[in-house]
């Protein structure tokens, strides 16, 4: 479910960012948007740098709707850069709209993105738009959608080395996507996991009042005031999201629209057999299981005993001990195509 949005009547002033690294961004791909949207709006852009170059002079030239062809990893940089750009006083940011061409699309699948080609044709003809206003998570001044401590992160990390392992070998295109994944966890990940105790954190709540959340969406017992213990002990899991996505379609967070300037915050302490038991359940956001704890909370204070595996909108971004995590108030406003 999305969050309240408002509607806009698509017009001409857009542009189009294609991340050439991407794996299912090519040339081939840009010269068929370019037959849609005006060739000189679309940019195949070769690095993060690029892409902030490109971004303030579409803010400059007040450009109204960017949509940005990549993974999570590729929308999130977007959105940095155009926050960065809010930052400087820029008097006019354009929307975004997210064109579904990563791995695990979560943002994408959640907003109703299609084919490419397809949602630029819908709008160049005119078809109204939804506008959905997302607030974002902050941490490290980088703000997201969801991030992950702990084993979804290892999971990732393993992923990218056999990847990397794979390059070029015959049997690369089982190390990619969904395959790659499931082989990863089953050779690596799970028998690692299964051999390693699971680490005590400490969650507190440096923010306003926060809530327990219930398996359905409720607010359940007191208020959690500021400076109030969220959480103490054995962790596998520790996420934030103001979406409810991870990719492919994973329901992690089933909670995250429901409070207006919070996050859900999820805490886990499954073992990895509990946690493939629990698999789909938890994939349609659906799970119940009294190591898993919800709550609604604006900004919170993570400390683990040893550091952890962090992933940041299915990035891989190495360890970390301490995090402190914050809602944004400048919400980011999306292109929704459903």
């Amino acid at each position: 479910m999305l969050p309240s949005s408002s509607y806009a009547l698509p017009d001409a002033r857009i542009a189009v960012l294609l991340n050439a690294n991407a794996g299912q961004v090519s040339p081939s791909l840009a010269a068929e948007l370019a037959t849609i949207v005006p060739k000189d709006r679309v940019f195949l852009t070769q690095s993060a740098l690029h892409s902030r170059d490109i971004l303030r002079r579409c803010v400059a030239d007040e450009i109204s709707t960017v949509f940005a062809g990549g993974g999570d990893g590729t929308i999130v940089g977007v959105i940095n850069d155009l926050n960065e750009c809010h930052q400087q006083q820029a008097p006019h940011l354009p929307n975004v709209g997210v064109l579904r061409l990563g791995t695990g699309n979560a943002l994408a699948r959640w907003l109703g993105s299609g084919r490419p080609a397809e949602d630029l044709r819908r709008w160049q003809g005119g078809q109204i738009h939804r506008i959905v206003p997302l607030d974002m998570v902050s941490s490290e001044e980088t703000i997201f959608p969801f991030a992950g401590m702990g084993h979804d992160a290892a999971l990732l990390n393993d992923y990218n080395r056999l990847k990397s392992i794979a390059h070029k070998k015959w049997w690369a295109p089982l190390a990619s996507g969904m395959s790659g994944y499931v082989l990863t966890g089953a050779l690596t990940t799970l028998p690692r996991l299964l051999r390693a105790p699971p680490t005590r954190i400490q969650v507190i709540n440096t923010g306003s009042p926060a809530y327990r959340c219930g398996s359905d969406g409720r607010e359940i017992g007191e208020p959690i005031p500021t400076g109030g213990l969220l959480y103490e002990g054995p962790s596998t899991f520790i996420g934030t999201a103001t979406t409810p996505l991870y990719g492919y379609g994973m329901r992690m967070f089933p909670h995250a629209t429901r409070r207006a300037g919070r996050f859900q915050l999820r805490i886990a302490d499954l073992t990895p057999i509990e946690i493939a038991a629990n698999l789909p359940a938890t994939w349609r956001g659906t799970i119940r299981h009294p190591k898993v704890h919800d709550f609604y909370a604006d900004r919170i204070r993570v400390r683990a005993e040893d550091a952890m595996p962090y992933q940041l909108a299915g990035e891989a971004c190495g360890y970390r001990q301490e995090m402190t995590f914050t809602t944004t108030r400048a919400p980011i406003k999306l292109i929704a195509q459903g």
